[in-house]
């Protein structure tokens, strides 16, 4: 068996290079927001209690695409006393901080926040599942704070972005 007929390497070889073109370029739409939750834990009533308080709801997060990214809006309420700042934490987190907040020590790994009141948080690549959404309250307000939190999905659809 010889050498392929140029006729018929030349096919072949074009064939290889759109394989290999084809799997170094995952996707044809770029990373933008396509969906969104929102988020207004049950067990609080959309209430944060003062005194550092906090509350968190284990929440579902799912994408259209391979490694989607999250990130997460905090809305700010002008006539709420005080902050609550939004975070992205293992379902297993019971106890966010070590003392006051700001300033207390993470117990938790924290993949994506904080997003504080107003604010929008980077974003963090992490495989779709059940995340515990944690909302912490700062700890010189002393009376309960209200929260609306966002938690925005990015992945490579190629469809219209969410309004």
């Amino acid at each position: 068996m010889g050498p392929l007929p140029l006729a018929r390497a030349v096919p072949i070889a074009i064939v290889l290079a759109l394989l290999a073109a084809s799997e170094t370029a995952c996707h044809n739409c770029g990373l933008a927001e396509h969906d969104r939750v929102t988020v207004s834990p049950t067990q609080s009533a959309g209430l944060v209690p003062g005194d550092g308080g906090a509350v968190y709801q284990d929440i579902s997060l799912k994408a259209a695409t391979s490694d989607p990214e999250f990130s997460l809006s905090n809305t700010n309420y002008a006539t709420e006393p005080g902050g609550v700042d939004a975070f992205l934490v293992p379902t297993t987190c019971e106890t966010l901080f070590e003392g006051g907040y700001p300033g207390g020590t993470p117990l938790c790994k924290i993949y994506v926040g904080p997003a504080k009141p107003g604010g929008v948080s980077s974003r963090a690549k992490l495989d779709p599942g059940t995340y515990r959404l944690y909302l912490q309250g700062y700890s010189d307000v002393t009376s309960p704070v209200k929260y609306l939190i966002d938690v925005y999905i990015w992945d490579y659809r190629c469809n219209s972005l969410i309004q």
